[in-house]
């Protein structure tokens, strides 16, 4: 019963953190500001699959459940970095471009 409980907790703010998420993409106008949303629906997943592998234990589809939120948690900041880096060169061009220029001369 208690274990129910917990893993009902688990899965309602795991699904909040996801509503907050498409909300925060939805409301935000500029595309990095999404980002910041984007990366919120990784760990809403973690949530989610905790809740699983709490109601279900350690089997075949609580390891799956957990693997998965583990995954999601850990690469959705190096997606959204990615996706960043990726607006910020076809806004401003690569970065690489005109280093010399501001690079500091040794002592």
């Amino acid at each position: 019963m208690v274990a129910r409980v917990i893993a009902t907790v688990l899965l309602v703010a795991g699904v909040a953190l996801e509503v907050l998420a498409v909300l925060g993409v939805c409301v935000m106008r500029n595309a990095f500001d999404r980002l910041h949303y984007v990366a919120l629906a990784g760990f809403g997943a973690l949530l989610v699959g905790i809740s699983i592998l709490v109601r279900e234990g350690f089997s075949l589809i609580g390891d799956k459940a957990l693997v998965t939120g583990a995954l999601l948690a850990a690469l959705s900041p190096v997606l959204v970095h990615a996706t960043a880096r990726s607006f910020r060169i076809r806004e401003r061009g690569d970065w690489r471009e005109g280093i010399e220029q501001h690079r500091e001369e040794p002592r």
